[in-house]
């Protein structure tokens, strides 16, 4: 695909949870997001869709949504507990979204499998099985589920597209304008949306919050960056997604669609 560009070389972001952390994401929060505890304000980075037209048309979407150009996303079950999701664009980096949002690792030279590493962080891969290394501990993970890309092929007019359970509900952005699509109640109820962006955080902890008053009932979808399973197949997502519409909250995964694999 024509990769989206990445949302910076900076990937410093504004906080450091340091409170409620687990190991690994104070590591990430430690090794690569530098600089946060000295108060300053890191520069704000964002990615375009595929094409500056495409950009004209539709809303910048963080670099974290997207698997830029990996076609798969897999979900790995840790040891202690904790969820990832990867992929890997091309042989030379991978992507990890933690509970808390999403980095990139460089390759590095391994005798065996692949190793991915930034300072004192590595992902280990050996056929199903890796390890993550920090300065403050181990992960031993097994492959739990994996799942292809959403590409144009299947969405071929959305630039983002979610869903969720029990309701079944899902949303897709347009790519050529501000609106969207809800299909909810199993594909029962349709509504589409003219929405507004009320708040982007771009980085490794990024976010996103449309809101409209358009439809039928006022509506906000928030968007954030991080290790998504879906609640009844266990597939990966990197999106997190809350959807606020008609009184009623629902909860599911997201991805910023490919242009291709």
């Amino acid at each position: 695909m024509s990769k989206a560009p990445q949302a910076g070389t900076d990937r410093r972001a504004l906080h450091c949870h340091h409170s409620s952390l687990s190991w690994l994401a104070a590591s990430i929060c430690a090794l690569l997001l530098a600089g946060c505890a000295g108060g300053g304000h890191p520069r704000v980075n964002s990615t375009a869709p595929s094409s500056a037209l495409e950009a004209l048309k539709s809303p910048l979407l963080p670099s974290a949504f997207f698997a830029d150009g990996g076609k798969t996303f897999t979900a790995w079950r840790c040891t202690p507990s904790q969820d990832l999701v990867t992929t890997t664009p091309d042989e030379s980096r991978l992507r990890l979204w933690t509970a808390l949002g999403e980095t990139e690792l460089p390759s590095a030279v391994v005798g065996a499998g692949s190793r991915y590493e930034l300072g004192g962080l590595s992902f280990w891969r050996q056929g199903r099985d890796a390890r993550v290394e920090s300065d403050n501990g181990r992960l031993v993970c097994t492959l739990a589920n994996e799942r292809e890309t959403a590409t144009r092929e299947q969405h071929p007019d959305s630039i983002l597209y979610a869903g969720g359970n029990e309701p079944g509900w899902n949303v897709s952005l347009d790519r050529n304008s501000h609106s969207l699509t809800l299909v909810s109640d199993y594909g029962q109820a349709s509504d589409t949306f003219d929405y507004r962006v009320a708040a982007v955080h771009n980085g490794s902890d990024a976010s996103m919050v449309l809101v409209s008053d358009s439809g039928r009932y006022p509506m906000e979808l928030n968007l954030r960056a991080g290790a998504c399973f879906d609640d009844m197949s266990g597939k990966p997502w990197p999106v997190k997604v809350t959807l606020r519409y008609g009184g009623r909250e629902f909860h599911g995964c997201g991805q910023g669609v490919e242009a291709s694999r």
